[in-house]
């Protein structure tokens, strides 16, 4: 099992550079296909309407009440939550979280394998606050997908925003990756990260398997150009 695990590790290390060159030679297909969904929004804006809501209410809550949000201690939880959250999904064990208002916060973790830059960079990618609103939206009746909906936009808004502040040369989780890499990897992250969530939301116009076939046929027509 032990011996399984590290090797789990080392393809995911191994896969650092082959999956950021994915995402970049992607970057002509994901941009025109988040314009393409805002687009769909727009036209059904009665359907998306709380969603753009819940992104106008934090705007609001940001500059209006609490300015630093981004930098506080829910920040700061979600950051940490996010990495612990890849580190227990690649097999590691999650032994200490701190979590300050003004200081920042940290997570230790151990086991076999000595943890990979997945874990290391998911939270500059991953909104896992909105990760849990979809799912609690898949699980609750209708009635209250309106409002769930603005919550999503809310959470979407805020990850966001709070990425920006994050995203810097002293984040030492950054430093660890390497600059070069993250400069590179986290916007089209990002765009994927936006593209697949929009794409999640249930019961609405956009479908996920709609989206990742045009994305499908895109990579065969590039490996047919390259090769």
């Amino acid at each position: 099992m032990q011996s399984a695990i590290v090797s789990y590790n080392r393809i995911i290390d191994f896969l650092k550079y082959p999956i950021v060159l994915v995402l970049l030679v992607s970057v002509p297909f994901m941009i025109p296909k988040l314009f393409e969904i805002i687009q769909i929004m727009i036209r059904w804006k009665d359907e998306y309407y709380p969603l753009l809501v819940g992104i106008g209410i934090y705007i609001i809550v940001w500059k209006v009440f609490i300015k630093n949000i981004a930098n506080g201690w829910f920040s700061t939880f979600e950051h940490e939550l996010t990495h612990s959250i890849f580190a227990l999904a690649t097999f590691h064990k999650v032994t200490n979280i701190k979590v300050t208002a003004s200081n920042g916060g940290h997570m230790n973790y151990c086991g076999v394998g000595g943890g990979n830059w997945l874990i290391t960079i998911a939270p500059y990618f991953s909104p896992t606050l909105s990760a849990l609103v979809l799912v609690v939206m898949y699980l609750a009746p209708t009635q209250f997908h309106s409002i769930l909906l603005g919550i999503l936009g809310f959470s979407m808004a805020f990850h966001m925003h709070s990425t920006w502040h994050e995203t810097h040369y002293g984040q030492t989780d950054l430093k660890e990756v390497g600059f070069t890499f993250a400069w590179i990897f986290l916007p089209a992250a990002n765009v994927l990260a936006n593209i697949m969530f929009l794409s999640l939301i249930p019961n609405d116009n956009i479908y996920l398997s709609v989206v990742m076939g045009k994305y499908y046929d895109y990579c065969m027509v590039l490996f047919g150009i390259i090769f």
